[in-house]
């Protein structure tokens, strides 16, 4: 943030007068070179993303119904938000569990009572904090954590938060369910 605000004060201060002493054509190569730059950040920080298979109708369905299979309980991942909706987030479940989800994407497990582990980092190592979260998990119960990204001055943060179950069904309905990496489950 610190960053930002200097780059526009000494932008404000000394734009203008680079731009009169500029002819266009130079503006229009600086421009070209800024957007060019933006555009290359863009892609770079998108380039570790792999798409993740998106589950039939009936997986669907039945996730969104919060069925529990008898002797187990029910996790969910959950992304939503505006905030790097397109850089994915890689989840490990247990550490056997693995895949990839983009905002408005979700993943499901059912998992055997007791305590379960979950690690989130972003695609693109370098741009955010990991996170791990543990939940407890009784046979019958459905549990639904919640991931987000908040942004830092040079390096977000992922967020991970068990959400109340009356709450997370709204997140779960306007999610698409997503499968787990079949090599690592």
């Amino acid at each position: 943030m610190i960053v930002i605000v200097v780059a526009a004060i000494i932008g404000a201060m000394m734009g203008p007068a680079l731009a009169r002493n500029m002819s266009a054509g130079t503006l229009f190569v600086l421009f070209i070179v800024i957007i060019g730059g933006v555009i290359a950040f863009c892609v770079w920080a998108l380039s570790s993303n792999k798409g993740a298979a998106k589950a039939d109708a009936a997986a669907q369905a039945d996730a969104k119904a919060f069925n529990t299979v008898p002797g187990k309980g029910r996790i969910y991942i959950v992304r939503r938000g505006f905030v790097a909706a397109l850089q994915g987030m890689n989840v490990s479940l247990d550490g056997t569990h693995k895949a990839q989800i983009k905002s408005g994407q979700m993943l499901l497990a059912d998992v055997a009572p007791g305590s379960h582990s979950i690690h989130v980092e972003t695609a693109k190592t370098s741009l955010s904090k990991p996170a791990d979260i543990s939940v407890n998990v009784a046979e019958g119960q459905v549990v639904i954590i919640s991931a987000s990204l908040e942004m830092g001055a040079m390096k977000g943060s992922i967020l991970l938060t068990e959400t109340d179950p009356t709450v997370g069904r709204n997140d779960v309905q306007a999610t698409n369910l997503m499968q787990w990496d079949a090599a690592a489950v």
